[in-house]
């Protein structure tokens, strides 16, 4: 018969495992506890015909037993799946050496990420010194809305695919400004792919590429071509006006498909503070078919773009270390290119923008938050000067505000 010590001895000196969800801890299974016990005295009992003895069952009690309360004990302790991941697994994908990012207005991220958002926005868009025929030029003012649908989806760690969709409607304030830039109507769609290149949590850096094919369909409603064709026609009626060809400078459809491809890097500056930038190329493909009233048709006019778009934004989260979910960023957008023109000599392009948001951080899986954008030096709008000339405006400048909401999982 083995002694009880030998039996002890066999006990304490099993191999501890590793718990999966005990940050590494080595714990020892109560359930390999009794394993070892009857094997320890397996042995014993098959090299002689005989049941095991009185003390022998004893001690095989005690030790189940003794298995069901470190059982109990340990089901008690050990967290569960969802205890050890108070939010989904998945808003960890936006996180990087202890800090949370927030998504930027002015660029896209480095990260690889699964979320749904949605962004709600009114803007209002300045244009100094619009020609109106012979008259004194005109400062226009425009107001507008805007809703942008956007969706991340991460095929695995290091790929995945993302889209949105926009839709925007600008008009006039008064009538100065629906007669000299009338109201547009823009429907934006883009999709594209992002590799993470690298991922260091030591240093806390990230570096990722993107590439995209966007789509843009819009139709400008502008007065002002068809109020120079009225004058130049003095006898038209109004049943004329609606019904002829006159009514088609009231509309000019327009189309841009462009691809672009870009490196994104975000960089973690202690559990507070990070950096995000980005550069981007981009190539575009414009169609304008404005009515031509001698020819009685409209005419399409193909021109081209292309543009380069230099991106930073700087967080500052006061969540981690002040237990304040407040988080504030600041962004800057430089853009220039070189943009053709149909019938004039090609333009450059050099803006700018700088955005400031202030968003939610006490849930690493949802941001929610206010953010304000405004464009200076923008892309002049087309007038017409004497005798019909096209001449531009001055450089007009844009400003929005959006509500800002996003799900990560």
């Amino acid at each position: 018969m083995p002694l009880l010590g030998h039996t002890h001895r066999a006990e304490l000196e099993l191999p501890s495992q590793q718990c999966p969800r005990n940050d590494g801890a080595r714990v020892l299974r109560p359930w390999a506890v009794f394993v070892a016990t009857v094997a320890a005295h397996a042995g014993q009992w098959s090299g002689v015909a005989m049941f095991p003895t009185l003390p022998e069952m004893k001690t095989l009690l005690r030790s189940l037993g003794v298995c069901l309360l470190l059982g109990a004990g340990v089901a008690a302790g050990e967290p569960s799946s969802a205890e050890s991941c108070q939010e989904p697994c998945g808003a960890r994908t936006r996180q990087l050496a202890g800090h949370t990012y927030v998504f930027p207005i002015l660029q896209q991220s480095a990260f690889v990420t699964s979320h749904v958002g949605i962004r709600e926005g009114l803007a209002m868009y300045d244009i100094p010194d619009v020609p109106v025929n012979d008259l004194e030029p005109l400062d226009v003012t425009l107001t507008g809305v805007q809703q942008t649908l956007d969706l991340s989806l991460n095929i695995t760690g290091w790929l995945g695919l993302a889209g949105f969709g926009r839709a925007t409607i600008i008009t006039g304030t008064n009538a100065d400004g629906l007669l000299s830039s009338g109201a547009t109507v823009d429907l934006l769609g883009q999709v594209g792919g992002v590799v993470r290149l690298l991922r260091n949590e030591r240093s806390g850096t990230q570096v990722s590429v993107r590439a995209n094919f966007g789509y843009d369909k819009g139709r400008e409603i502008t007065l002002l071509p068809l109020i120079n064709a009225i004058l130049e026609t003095p006898q038209v009626t109004v049943e004329e006006l609606i019904n002829g060809s006159l009514g088609q400078f009231l509309f000019v459809p327009s189309e841009e498909t462009t691809a672009n491809g870009g490196v994104y890097a975000a960089q973690t500056l202690g559990r507070m503070f990070s950096l995000q930038g980005s550069v981007l190329a981009e190539y575009a493909w414009q169609k304008r078919r404005p009515f031509d009233r001698i020819v009685g048709d409209r005419l399409e006019q193909k021109t081209h773009a292309v543009r380069f778009f230099f991106a930073l934004a700087a967080t500052l989260d006061l969540y981690p270390t002040t237990a304040v979910p407040v988080a504030v960023m600041g962004e800057y957008l430089f853009r220039t290119g070189r943009q053709e023109e149909f019938g004039r000599s090609d333009r450059t392009l050099k803006d700018s923008s700088l955005g400031l948001g202030v968003y939610y951080s006490g849930r690493a899986n949802l941001q929610l938050g206010l953010g304000a954008v405004v464009n200076l030096d923008g892309e002049p709008q087309r007038g017409y000067g004497d005798e019909g000339s096209q001449r531009s405006s001055g450089d007009p400048t844009l400003s929005y505000g959006q509500l800002i909401l996003r799900y990560v999982w």
